[in-house]
């Protein structure tokens, strides 16, 4: 691939998954503040959220066959269509009913693009750039969140204008992705999700998968309100979150950096070091807007750069077909540990107070740390360990085939 083609292909693709973020960005809580409105009980607003994440897990069984069978860029192509369609429909049947079936529908088709995007990028980047590579990515991808926020506090919700500004986002996205066409490779080899498989060569990036879903949507999905229980207003409250979100954008760039330098799994180690030393922090620094703003945005920083190295590291040794089945596996327990993370830390918070759900995150990132040393340690004593562990043995170099 010439570095032209690279260089397209990342653009189209950049443009392709923001529509993802954005999308997600705008919805979940343009939704939830409709509902609240119109009077749907909490229980039954969360569940109808809920169900839009959950539509991640009905992907694994059939993504890979459909990328396999008609490309990247057709699935990120039918992928946003069917965003476009859904979102379209929402404000013609405004009934939490019938937003069941079609948010589970957006979240089905709006996976569909972000894992197709996710191996897309790995098939672009170069490994000696791999890491800063995906962080460039990243960052648009992480931007792609704030949409939403700054549609809802211009527009407001007493109309759907807002979301009329995410369908002007999608049809935007899915337009430059004319310019990635040719500068995909061929689906070869196998392709299937198998997920014992992978767990049984690629340990560690299972686990982080899974750890990451659930530390980073432990904070995520209550930052606001543990916040105001811990006395904040709500402007402060929602400077937490952006501190957070903040964090894990500037933070991309030089934990890309380091990913092309030292061991990826070191870095992730890194990473979630100093991830658990903030969250420990946290509940003695919340009432200090400066103090709270350093700390959750090395937290963001940290947490959301972990989803990247991982990335690096599948893109790494992972090519072809067993490149599409660990990308589906691995989304499948990130949206797996993202489901059941709001509930495990609404449930703390309510057990032990405000502080659990830095409590629950922190323990969460101790008990991924220890196992992250322990894979590190092992690959000491058993030099090929660590190369086993996130998939480097696998299977015999091609030729040419950087490792």
């Amino acid at each position: 691939m010439t570095p032209g083609q690279r260089r397209r292909g990342l653009i189209a693709c950049i443009a392709a998954t923001i529509t993802v973020t954005a999308t997600m960005g705008l919805t979940m809580p343009f939704l939830g503040i409709w509902l609240e409105n119109q009077g749907v009980p909490v229980w039954l607003n969360g569940l109808n959220a809920a169900v839009q994440m959950m539509a991640i897990l009905f992907l694994v069984p059939v993504a890979p066959g459909l990328i396999k069978r008609f490309g990247l860029l057709r699935v990120i192509a039918v992928g946003g269509a069917g965003m476009l369609i859904t979102i379209a429909l929402l404000p013609v049947f405004p009934n939490v009913w019938i937003w069941f079936p079609l948010r589970f529908l957006l979240g089905f088709f709006s996976e569909m693009v972000f894992t197709a995007g996710d191996i897309w990028l790995n098939q672009i980047a170069e490994e000696k750039r791999r890491g800063r590579t995906l962080a460039i990515a990243a960052v648009f991808q992480h931007g792609g969140f704030a949409v939403g926020p700054l549609a809802i506090g211009f527009l407001g919700t007493d109309s759907w204008l807002a979301l009329h500004v995410g369908l002007v986002v999608i049809a935007a996205g899915l337009s430059i992705l004319v310019f990635g066409r040719g500068t995909t490779l061929a689906i070869t080899g196998e392709h299937r999700a198998r997920l014992v498989h992978f767990i049984r060569i690629a340990p560690v990036l299972m686990v982080a998968a899974f750890m990451f879903g659930l530390i980073d949507e432990s904070v995520l999905a209550l930052l606001v309100v543990y916040g105001m229980r811990k006395g904040l207003d709500e402007a402060a409250a929602g400077l937490l979150l952006a501190s957070f979100i903040g964090g894990a954008v500037l933070g991309q760039f030089p934990v890309g950096w380091l990913a092309d330098r030292i061991d990826r799994t070191k870095v992730i180690a890194g990473c979630i070091a100093i991830a658990l030393a903030m969250l420990l922090v946290l509940p003695f620094v919340t009432g200090n807007p400066v103090l709270s703003v350093v700390v959750l945005g090395l937290m963001g920083a940290t947490v959301g750069s972990t989803y990247t190295v991982a990335l690096a590291m599948m893109g790494q040794r992972f090519k072809g077909g067993e490149l599409v089945g660990i990308t589906t596996c691995f989304m499948f327990l990130w949206a797996s540990g993202s489901f059941i993370a709001p509930a495990l830390s609404g449930g703390a918070m309510e057990l032990v107070g405000p502080d659990g759900m830095p409590l629950l995150a922190a323990f969460l990132s101790a008990l991924f740390l220890a196992i992250l040393v322990r894979e590190i340690r092992h690959a000491k004593r058993t030099p090929r360990a660590l190369a086993r562990d996130v998939g480097l043995e696998a299977r015999p170099c091609r030729p040419n085939e950087v490792r």
